[in-house]
């Protein structure tokens, strides 16, 4: 009875946000979001002692927050009454058992993989696990859910929700375990058949391989890539393995943040988000976002800064929706390496889109890399299959390059041999390991 009722919530969640998807236009976005915002002020103000004791401030005067600060506040900003010890400690079980089954007060818990290097707890009760649900569903399924459809969900951690997505013979979900050994994954995803597939690039690239390489036999009609950034060298060679374009979902802890429209472009989901722009560089349209998601009231997301690089699309997709455009994904704010300036003082961002795109033309046969900043002038590369000494050389020459047009110091270049390949850690491709602080009064 209560998967009934919860197919039936699901429903009239997924009628909700087709129709939110009508919103035609900028003024009617905006009429929305304050519509929404002031319902769930007065039920933050009243219920989050966080917020309660700033129930006189306008929107733009709340505090903007980072993980840190969500994490450290936890208590205040939850309205279900969950202690962060308890939720940690129900998290890390649920990790080490892989039973994501279990509850407090009736709300899920869920632990971040941490790549932005601590990890966040995050609280949804099940209406809003089914709110997510039904939005996930109206905007990823244009055929509408009741078309036939095998979605193989390959994910680090799983939910019983996926149970109540299924809706019969027609339209089936499976989660498949990524902290299984990944041959048993393979197996068991060659007999589900996908006709939807949708997990981390990294994973999907591994997939591939074993498509390529003739140990499964599976051909999705879509692809859809999350969880990760979309690499350009994953997104060729998972494109060209199943002959389909890879689409993307844009989800992080702090919720259901965008996807891409039929032309390929990432649309933010500002029928159910306000999103401000922390811009990072102007010139360049690069921007972190801050998030404020309209309907998540357990663990309220308000003014969210994320750590992300986002690259705001500089024409208007051709798709004609009104919701704001990105051109790409790029990474973490954590991961722009920083180098000396050329002029003797401060330092010089180089972004991850342009140091991937540095060593991949100058090594178009790289089928994998990592580029990784240890110090201030020192980087660290690994790429796969691994580069003769002239290779090296028009690597080391174009990533100089790269430097000198940002007015930047060229750094020291180092080839590692190999790339550690995991299907349960998240794939970045551009890191950097040191402390940039640290780094410039070492």
């Amino acid at each position: 009875m209560s998967r009934l009722i919860d197919a039936l919530v699901l429903v009239r969640y997924y009628v909700s946000a087709r129709r939110l998807q009508r919103l035609g236009c900028r003024a009617e976005i905006d009429t929305h979001q304050q519509r929404q915002w002031r319902r769930l002020r007065e039920q933050l103000f009243a219920h989050a002692p966080f917020y309660a004791a700033r129930s006189q401030l306008r929107f733009e005067q709340l505090p903007v927050i980072d993980k840190h600060s969500w994490m450290h506040h936890f208590n205040d900003i939850n309205t279900a009454g969950v202690m962060l010890e308890q939720a940690l400690a129900l998290a890390e079980e649920a990790e080490r058992t892989r039973d994501f089954s279990a509850s407090l007060n009736g709300v899920a818990v869920g632990l971040s993989t941490g790549t932005s290097g601590a990890r966040g707890v995050f609280l949804a009760s099940r209406s809003e696990r089914l709110r997510w649900a039904g939005t996930l569903l109206a905007k990823m399924l244009p055929d509408g859910i009741f078309a036939p459809a095998r979605v193989g969900l390959l994910l680090r951690a799983g939910s019983t929700l996926y149970d109540t997505l299924s809706g019969g013979l027609r339209l089936r979900f499976q989660y498949f375990d990524l902290a299984a050994p990944f041959a048993d994954v393979l197996f068991k995803l060659d007999q589900f058949k996908p006709t939807i597939l949708v997990g981390p690039p990294s994973v999907l690239a591994l997939v591939a391989e074993a498509v390529l390489a003739g140990t499964i036999r599976v051909a999705p009609t879509r692809v859809i890539a999350a969880a990760e950034v979309l690499d350009p060298v994953d997104a060729e060679r998972i494109s060209a393995t199943f002959g389909v374009p890879i689409e993307q979902i844009y989800q992080a802890t702090e919720g259901f943040l965008g996807h891409t429209c039929h032309h390929g472009t990432v649309h933010l989901n500002e029928d159910c988000l306000i999103v401000e722009q922390d811009w990072i560089d102007r010139a360049t349209r690069r921007f972190a976002p801050i998030v404020t998601d309209l309907y998540r009231h357990t663990q309220p997301v308000i003014r969210y800064r994320l750590n992300d690089i986002l690259v705001e699309r500089e024409q208007p997709c051709p798709c004609g929706s009104p919701f704001m455009a990105i051109e790409r994904i790029e990474g973490r704010e954590d991961d722009i390496v920083w180098l000396s300036s050329a002029q003797g003082t401060g330092l010089v961002p180089l972004f991850p889109d342009l140091l991937s795109r540095a060593l991949l033309n100058a090594a178009p046969s790289a089928s994998d890399y990592r580029i990784e900043q240890h110090g201030l002038d020192l980087l660290r590369l690994a790429v796969d299959p691994e580069l003769s000494g002239d290779q090296q050389q028009r690597v080391r020459q174009a990533v100089a390059a790269c430097a000198t047009r940002a007015g930047a110091c060229v750094p020291q270049i180092a080839f590692d041999a190999r790339i550690e390949h995991s299907a349960t850690h998240k794939c970045r491709r551009v890191r950097r390991l040191f402390n940039v602080s640290q780094g410039m009064h070492a």
